[in-house]
């Protein structure tokens, strides 16, 4: 348990996270981890969906359920004088949860609904793509809302079976914060002990190498703006280089001001905004650099923000850059831990990710220890701009004759925005 005190208010934050994520869902089955946790909202064995439902209402509150890369969550916020109420639905609902035939048919269709609309969300869509084919054929490349025909083949059978791998005492993590104490909890919390032991296996094979450079153009008709993601395979949250590889890309494309930004904004105009991101997890992670150029410079846009990481990487940051971005991360982190419930989340976030007890604490610290020259030898070693992965939403056609230009190329492909997971 991750416990934060707060006495100043009557109100409580309380989740149950769970060691699982999508790379958990088995062959065929993708987007059964969080269908799953959905379902504990939808009844149990002694109350419908919707006694169920008004029963959390009449608290004044909701039974949230999320789904991230590392956990599922199930909680919520609530007065302190409902506390107990509000753990007591909690707890029937871990212990006791119905996954009712009916309801699962229900979910089913609303997540394939979603995954309909993401399609007609081209930043998503972008996201989508650029992580199954990062990691073609490897439970990483899993987006959290499973493809179409991963959901349609779902049973309560299946349901029934990954629920029992999930929820149990040995993958469980509890955090709160605010008007509760240790003691309280304890006595709340008591039926999670019934709850079945084990964890849940985390070990995945190594993802096949990435060599060259290849092109994925999502094909979409009528584009007048295109969505670029440029990136490749990292390192896990937990790996030595991360403070030093999060300083230089927050200095190379983590600000309004930044780099990266100066390029492709300010002196070119091609894109609002244009940005550098390491996408860590409890095990694997992603580097990238993202653009929304006119669909009339996207192949322009690609190419630029390939020559920028090259520079970046092999070329390095300057001093002042690498000292505006430290001073930036240390001015900002006090914002990130300024209530008890952030505080709470982001010692819940570093003990799912595998981080140091002490990685909350000695954050500021770590920065202010790396030399300019430790943070430049880090990219040198850690990226790799020969090896890269370019996704990018647009009507092919505008722009496959100079995407085939592009330097370095190993293979360009078009899909259809309409594909499924099949056409990895």
């Amino acid at each position: 348990m991750i416990l934060v005190e707060h006495h100043g208010l009557p109100f409580t934050n309380l989740y149950c996270n769970f060691r699982a994520g999508p790379a958990c869902d088995p062959p065929g089955r993708a987007g059964l981890t969080s269908l799953t946790n959905r379902m504990l909202a939808r009844g149990t064995r002694t109350r419908g969906r919707n006694e169920l439902e008004e029963a959390i209402e009449s608290l004044g509150t909701e039974l949230v359920t999320s789904t991230q890369r590392d956990a599922v969550a199930v909680g919520g916020s609530v007065l302190t004088r409902n506390l107990e109420a509000f753990v007591g639905i909690l707890m029937e609902v871990l212990t006791a949860p119905a996954f009712a035939a009916d309801e699962l048919e229900k979910v089913k269709r609303e997540v394939l609904s979603e995954i309909l609309s993401d399609r007609d969300d081209d930043g998503t869509l972008a996201a989508i793509w650029f992580r199954r084919l990062l990691w073609a054929g490897h439970p990483f490349g899993h987006g959290g809302q499973g493809t179409l025909s991963g959901v349609g083949a779902i049973t309560r059978e299946d349901v029934l079976a990954h629920a029992a791998r999930i929820y149990t005492r040995d993958n469980l993590l509890v955090g709160a914060s605010g008007d509760v104490d240790r003691a309280t909890l304890d006595r709340l919390l008591a039926p999670l002990k019934t709850l079945p032991g084990g964890a849940l296996p985390w070990s995945f094979p190594e993802p096949a190498p990435q060599v060259g450079r290849r092109v994925a153009l999502i094909d979409k008709p009528e584009r007048t703006q295109a969505q670029i993601i440029v990136g490749h395979t990292a390192f896990s949250a937990a790996d030595p280089d991360f403070h030093a590889v999060e300083l230089a890309t927050t200095a190379f494309g983590g600000t309004f001001t930044a780099r990266l930004m100066d390029e492709v904004r300010v002196k070119r105009g091609w894109s609002y905004g244009a940005h550098a991101r390491l996408a860590v997890e409890r095990a694997g992670g992603y580097y990238l650099l993202n653009a929304a150029p006119a669909i009339g410079y996207a192949p322009e846009t690609a190419e630029l923000l390939l020559n920028e990481y090259d520079k970046f990487v092999h070329e390095g940051l300057r001093d002042d850059e690498i000292d505006f971005a430290r001073n930036y991360m240390i001015n900002a982190f006090p914002f990130r831990v300024e209530t008890p419930g952030l505080r709470a989340s982001q010692q819940m976030q570093s003990r799912l990710l595998g981080r140091p007890d002490d990685y909350v604490e000695q954050y500021t610290a770590r920065l202010k220890a790396l030399t300019c020259d430790e943070v430049r030898d880090a990219v040198r070693r850690r990226l790799s701009p020969a090896n890269l992965l370019v996704v990018m939403v647009c009507t092919a056609a505008d722009v496959r004759e100079k995407m085939e230009k592009l330097p370095g190329l190993t293979d360009l492909r078009v899909i259809s925005h309409e594909a499924d997971e099949g056409a990895v």
